[in-house]
């Protein structure tokens, strides 16, 4: 974990090296997590206080400091604790593709495969939908790519292998986040939804 971000421009020997120093789910929580994780919520909450979302030529909408403070502490419990939820469904899917892989080494993979996710949040501090969704595209782009090189690497399994065993990832990935989204709306419809300032 001398240079985190290796995985970013170089991750197959990212990959290689996070294997080989075979980091505990509490070593990574630590190390890169809670860190990286923080940024979503923080920026998204400068964003939507003090930038606000801005449509064509109207004014901005934006939350108020307690609504989006509350949103932003939930977001950050969800993503610790949705991360850790995502590495055990692939270290359980593992066994259906001879994976020897254990549960340190399937959080690894999610967590590490998602860092583009959490550097790309940064520009959520100036939220311009466009820019944004952009963007998001470029880091989703980046994440798949670090993850399709990972996947075979951390599981310890061939390539073709590997590749299934990504597409398998992505759809509980998928699922997880219309999962998510459908445990917002109940908090949003229990009081705990945005307030806004306009």
């Amino acid at each position: 974990m001398k240079n985190r971000f290796n995985v970013l421009y170089n991750p197959a020997k990212a990959w290689e090296q996070l294997r080989e120093e075979k980091f505990t789910v509490k070593q990574v929580y630590l190390r890169m997590v809670i860190w990286m994780a923080l940024l979503p919520p923080l920026f998204a909450f400068i964003g939507a206080v003090y930038s606000g979302w801005r449509i064509g030529y109207e004014d901005p909408v934006k939350l108020t400091w307690e609504s989006a403070l509350t949103i932003s502490i939930a977001a950050y419990l969800a993503i610790l604790v949705g991360l850790y939820i995502f590495a055990r469904l692939v270290h359980w899917m593992a066994q259906t593709y001879d994976s020897n892989a254990n549960i340190d080494d399937s959080f690894t993979l999610i967590a590490y495969s998602c860092m583009p996710l959490f550097l790309i949040s940064i520009f959520s501090a100036y939220p311009l939908l466009w820019m944004n969704t952009l963007l998001t595209l470029v880091a989703v782009a980046l994440a798949l790519r670090i993850l399709f090189a990972g996947t075979p690497i951390m599981m310890g399994i061939d390539k073709d292998r590997g590749i299934l065993f990504t597409n398998s990832i992505l759809t509980v990935a998928l699922v997880l986040t219309v999962a998510v989204l459908a445990i917002s709306v109940v908090f949003w419809a229990n009081g705990m939804g945005p307030v806004f300032t306009r």
